[in-house]
């Protein structure tokens, strides 16, 4: 599952396996939906950046090849 550390506040996000994305701040732990919608928990506030990079539409495997960039010139040697 991948984990991230919020920057400025420290607190835990933690993409799950049904979508939703756990969050623990100083102890306080709620759930949020990728959208930023909270699910359940005592802390009712995340980042929606945060929850949208963990638990939002991911691009396909194939679309990591650079596709839009022209390939580097090699310079000449010397």
């Amino acid at each position: 599952m991948p984990v991230l550390k919020h920057p400025l506040s420290g607190a835990i996000y933690t993409a799950r396996e049904d979508g939703l994305v756990e969050v623990d701040n100083n102890g306080l732990k709620g759930l949020f939906h990728f959208d930023g919608r909270h699910h359940s928990g005592e802390l009712r506030h995340a980042d929606p950046h945060m929850l949208l990079w963990l638990a939002g539409p991911q691009l396909p495997a194939e679309s990591a090849v650079r596709i839009n960039r022209p390939a580097p010139v090699p310079q000449p040697e010397g």
